[in-house]
């Protein structure tokens, strides 16, 4: 079972890589965010600001395509094999593993959270009415204006 160790390793690294990355728009997503901090928007995020999401995005990409390249260099024999480097591919593989975790959660939260309370709005006609017995899905995140959700980040104004 050990001797699969590394090439498992090999394959599973770019798989979560491309989920990180690549899966359900997060850098188009990303780059539409405001993600200002407390102090400059009261609406603004509490630590997830653009740079640190920067920082941690890249070091957990790092971490991948390093791990990845020491698990091949490893199956070449470039490499020797010892218990600290499968504990530092294993700790590499766990925070790679949390951070997809993480992520998933987070847009499946949003992506689920409960509609407006369409009871609370003014209702004076017979069309407001039959209008607000049709729940419409949200097009934009929390505190993004329909105009930035509506740029989908190529530059291109249609």
């Amino acid at each position: 079972m050990a001797g699969n160790f590394y090439p498992t390793l090999a394959q599973v690294f770019p798989l979560l890589l491309l989920a990180f990355i690549w899966d359900s728009g997060f850098l188009a997503r990303l780059r539409r965010q405001r993600r200002l901090p407390r102090k400059v928007d009261p609406a603004g995020v509490r630590f997830w600001s653009k740079p640190r999401v920067r920082v941690y995005t890249l070091l957990v990409v790092s971490v991948s395509v390093i791990s990845t390249g020491v698990a091949v260099f490893v199956l070449a024999g470039v490499i020797p094999d010892s218990y600290a480097l499968r504990l530092t591919l294993s700790c590499g593989l766990v925070l790679v593993l949390l951070t997809l975790l993480t992520r998933i959660a987070i847009d499946v939260l949003w992506a689920t959270q409960a509609a407006p309370d369409m009871a609370a709005a003014p209702q004076h006609s017979v069309g407001a009415t039959a209008a607000a017995a049709v729940p419409v899905p949200r097009t934009t995140e929390p505190g993004m204006s329909e105009a930035v959700a509506a740029d989908d980040g190529r530059g291109d104004a249609g």
